[in-house]
């Protein structure tokens, strides 16, 4: 069992039901998540991880910064959700990007399925601006995915690591 992933689990548990929330209600993540975030990786970082990993999460973390901006700037990727991503980069393992893109990839199918079902049942709050819209016009809440992506990894680290 993995001590880091279940402190992480514990302090990233309200940052994403928050982020979530926000998104799906404005379709925004407030700045002060990511930044938050950043805060207390930078904080608890060296309590509960070698100093390498440490500092190699952190370089991944400035990687994910320069590929967002670069996203940004072209158009790609909305701010909100990038900001986002790249402040979640370094609560994962180095070695371990690509399990979690997996568990992002399953969260975001997941999260598409309950945000249309909820949709078509009428059990979607009409005035949130996710479900603002109709069909195709209808934009998703890429927070919604990333932090069932984020908390699904670390309680499958906390269970048993990856």
């Amino acid at each position: 069992m993995a001590t880091w992933a279940i402190i992480y689990l514990i302090i990233l548990f309200p940052f994403c039901i928050y982020a979530t929330w926000s998104d799906l209600k404005f379709l925004k993540i407030p700045n002060i998540v990511p930044v938050s975030l950043v805060i207390v990786f930078i904080i608890t970082g060296p309590f509960l991880l070698p100093m390498g990993e440490y500092g190699t999460r952190l370089l991944y973390g400035l990687i994910a910064l320069l590929i967002s901006l670069i996203l940004f700037a072209i158009r790609v990727a909305p701010g909100g959700d990038l900001k986002f991503t790249t402040a979640l980069i370094p609560y994962v393992a180095t070695t371990e990007l690509l399990s979690f893109a997996m568990f992002v990839s399953l969260a975001a199918i997941m999260a598409v399925l309950t945000h249309m079902i909820f949709g078509w049942v009428g059990l979607a709050p009409k005035d949130w601006a996710s479900w603002q819209g109709g069909g195709w016009r209808r934009r998703f809440p890429v927070g919604y995915a990333l932090s069932g992506g984020v908390l699904t990894y670390l309680a499958a680290h906390v269970i048993q690591p990856v």
